[in-house]
């Protein structure tokens, strides 16, 4: 992997927001794995979607790009605001980008890369690897991917686009990218360094806060083991450093930090 630094830097104390572009209503049963053993009654559940932001403007680091709306109207999800619209809303033209984040390559984390024409894209390696080959086709993965945003990432990496990270990797000055896997093969949190408590941006190694509160796994998951260990090192996080973690699709993302003023303030939150 590539040393420290090697992406380029972020302010010092870099801002961290969260960016809620749709929501699906459902029940806890969907989400929660075998919700059954519980031994609860089943009940509504909503699940929010989120890109993310770290830094501000031309500088800024996008951590992954939300869903295509044509794709979620396809899925049943209803976008909110459409990703490239509520980062414009933000002060962020995807089109000045120079670096995006992928955390994963589920469909609702890669659409609208090519809105980024000119970003360097940090992909996990295992993710490129696996959704790139052939158990990929099969149905219970099959299903969370869309092929054409997987061969979009594919073309990049032939572009020469794509730079591939995995393990622990420095992605700019005080931000790090850690594979944990588990909901999928090469998934990544993000750690950002931020002049107080560190932000611990979870993506879909915890969809609900529930998860590392109850320590129950979410539905859709390649390695319930990893993904308990994910949960351990976030909790770790937590507790040694004393970092900020923020799940990848928590309603209550939006009511837990404050809200951006002006024409982000209904669809965004300042994490740090």
């Amino acid at each position: 992997m590539d040393g420290p630094n090697a992406f380029g830097d972020l302010t010092a104390t870099p801002r961290v927001v969260a960016v809620r572009y749709g929501t699906l209503a459902a029940t806890r049963s969907a989400f929660f794995l075998r919700h059954e053993d519980y031994g609860e009654p089943d009940g509504p559940q909503s699940l929010d979607y989120y890109l993310w932001v770290v830094g501000e403007g031309a500088g800024a680091l996008v951590v992954d790009t939300g869903f295509d709306p044509e794709v979620a109207a396809r899925r049943g999800r209803t976008c909110l605001c459409p990703p490239r619209e509520a980062l414009a809303r933000l002060g962020v033209d995807p089109g000045a980008v120079s670096r995006v984040l992928l955390t994963h390559l589920h469909y609702d984390h890669v659409g609208n890369l090519d809105a980024f024409p000119d970003a360097e894209l940090l992909v996990p390696e295992r993710e490129l690897d696996f959704w790139t080959g052939p158990m990929a086709a099969r149905g219970q993965f099959a299903r969370h991917v869309e092929p054409a945003e997987i061969e979009r990432v594919a073309e990049a990496r032939r572009q020469g686009r794509v730079r591939t990270i995995g393990g622990r990797t420095a992605v700019a000055d005080g931000v790090t990218a850690i594979e944990v896997g588990g909901h999928s093969p090469g998934q990544h949190v993000v750690l950002v360094e931020t002049g107080g408590r560190p932000v611990a941006l979870a993506s879909d190694a915890v969809h609900l806060y529930e998860e590392l509160e109850r320590d129950r796994p979410f539905s859709i998951v390649v390695d319930v083991a990893t993904m308990y260990r994910a949960y351990d090192l976030l909790h770790a996080l937590a507790g040694e450093r004393g970092a900020v973690v923020v799940p990848g699709h928590d309603p209550d993302v939006m009511t837990r930090f404050p809200r951006l003023s002006g024409a982000a303030e209904d669809l965004a939150v300042r994490i740090a």
